[in-house]
């Protein structure tokens, strides 16, 4: 990642890059929740759970 420079320290980096994982996740599961006309809140536990392991898989690796 371009904006990391040598100054910032391993913990550091880790804290972005899960920043920026969770700000992905949550633009994903926006779209999910409009695809499917629903809200954040209408998601069953399972389903929000599935969503979650699915986009962790797929996210920044």
């Amino acid at each position: 990642m371009e904006f990391m420079d040598s100054s910032m320290t391993f913990r550091q980096k880790n804290l972005v890059i899960k920043s920026l994982r969770y700000m992905d996740r949550h633009k994903k599961i926006t779209q999910y929740c409009d695809e499917c006309g629903k809200s954040w809140t209408d998601l069953s536990f399972d389903e929000a759970n599935n969503l979650t392991k699915i986009l962790d898989k797929m996210a920044w690796k």
